[in-house]
């Protein structure tokens, strides 16, 4: 009965921390949408800057961060304080 409570408690666990991950580039896709281009296709958006971070580890670290740097900014913020790591990424 141990192992069973253990297992829930663990899937549980992981199930929770997978499904509130965002990846770097989903995170700053989101932020130009919604301080630049309100109809921006966030999904094509993070696939192309996905295929590109698999391809090359700098753009990786900028994509990386550029979310840290955005994702608890307002917009303004994010466009003063941000503009150099997220250029490049989603091409502010």
């Amino acid at each position: 009965m141990k192992n069973r409570m253990w297992m829930v408690v663990t899937a549980l666990g992981l199930a929770m921390s997978l499904v509130g991950c965002k990846s770097d580039c989903r995170t700053a896709c989101e932020k130009k949408q919604e301080c630049m281009s309100s109809g921006m296709d966030v999904a094509q958006c993070t696939t192309r800057c996905e295929q590109k971070a698999k391809e090359d580890k700098d753009f990786a670290s900028q994509a990386q961060e550029c979310s840290q740097c955005a994702k608890s900014r307002t917009c303004s913020e994010t466009l003063k304080q941000c503009w150099d790591d997220c250029l490049t990424v989603v091409g502010i």
